[in-house]
């Protein structure tokens, strides 16, 4: 029975050590969960969460939330006024000249209501698929059916207003409203040098007949 003695003590000190380690284990494992489901939502943003994946109904306005822990994501989405520069636009107009628009701005708004379905319908970056890849399109069946002098004068300052309207029908059939075109900026087009060349010396002729 004396001998039971140091076994025993062995034992239960064994026991305890593994009390232990998995009490940490817990601890440490409740941390991790609270650092990865904890997240802020900034003013003008909304959250939307994927559960393994898959887009929750869930959104989350501006302030501290928590989510669940590593088997759900999160990403935030810009409802408020966002202005876009867009990359530059080659068109070619109906007598077969290359003409290209840089420094297209866009002023645009997100409605919050839509937003789960925007990203079901077309991902998260729909306002690349319902806007700026819209004009982009519009603005090249504009010009295909437009001589060179009707765009860069004659008509010019109806491309804004035809390439606005079209994407905003589309945008309301496809998008349901559910993104809006607040500003579109269009400046000229660079076109071929002896043409600008020729624009400019007619300009030059018709001042010096004023």
């Amino acid at each position: 029975m004396a001998g039971d003695g140091p076994i025993a003590k062995v034992g239960a000190g064994g026991a305890c050590i593994i009390c232990l380690v998995v009490t940490l284990g817990a601890v440490i494992v409740s941390i991790a969960a609270i650092v990865d489901g904890y997240h802020e939502i900034d003013e003008g943003y909304v959250g939307v969460y994927y559960k393994f994946g898959a887009l929750q109904e869930k959104i989350s306005g501006p302030g501290v939330h928590l989510k669940q822990a590593f088997v759900t994501t999160y990403r935030t989405v810009l409802i408020r006024p966002e202005e876009t520069r867009m990359s530059s636009v080659e068109a070619i107009t109906k007598d077969g000249i290359s003409i290209t628009f840089q420094g297209i701005s866009v002023l645009s708004r997100t409605t919050q209501s839509k937003v789960i379905s925007l990203i079901k319908k077309f991902g998260q970056d729909f306002k690349k698929v319902l806007i700026y890849d819209r004009i982009k399109e519009d603005l090249r069946i504009f010009c295909a059916s437009k001589t060179i002098d009707e765009v860069y004068n004659e008509q010019f300052l109806e491309i804004v207003e035809a390439v606005k309207n079209d994407v905003e029908a589309q945008i309301k059939t496809l998008g349901e409203g559910g993104v809006a075109i607040l500003n579109l900026v269009i400046s000229k087009p660079d076109i071929p040098q002896d043409i600008a060349q020729n624009y400019k010396q007619v300009k030059v002729q018709w001042t010096e007949q004023l």
